[in-house]
């Protein structure tokens, strides 16, 4: 199966819709009343209101994305940082259990013969 490039899909959307709004902003001339706030209004043409909330709206996606981003990028900071700090402690514990393996060759570091020899002492 042929894999789709993602770029030229991205190309062909947006082209798309670049010629939908030219399309639309020469259809839709009329002058729309804005309410700005209570008292202040203007008046703009309806395709300028469009483009500019899809503006806004652009604006406020690529605002979240990078907040996103961002986050992303300091979880994975702190799972970097557990992951190493896993690796030193297995390091310490092989480093442990040679030594313990150096003083007493006759015992292994395991719990149940541990408990094993302890009830036999009792």
């Amino acid at each position: 199966m042929q894999q789709i490039n993602l770029k030229a899909v991205n190309f062909a959307l947006m082209f798309s819709l670049a010629l939908l709004t030219a399309y639309f902003t020469l259809e839709n001339t009329v002058n729309t009343k804005v309410n700005i706030l209570p008292g202040v209004s203007t008046s703009l043409p309806t395709a300028a209101l469009v483009i500019i909330s899809a503006g806004i709206g652009a604006c406020g996606a690529w605002f979240f994305a990078s907040w996103t981003n961002k986050l992303r990028e300091q979880e994975i900071k702190e799972l970097e940082n557990t992951k190493n700090r896993v690796k030193d402690l297995e390091i310490d514990l092989s480093r442990l259990k040679t030594k313990q393996n150096n003083i007493l060759p006759f015992m292994s570091f395991s719990p149940d013969k541990v408990l094993s020899s302890e009830k036999k002492a009792a």
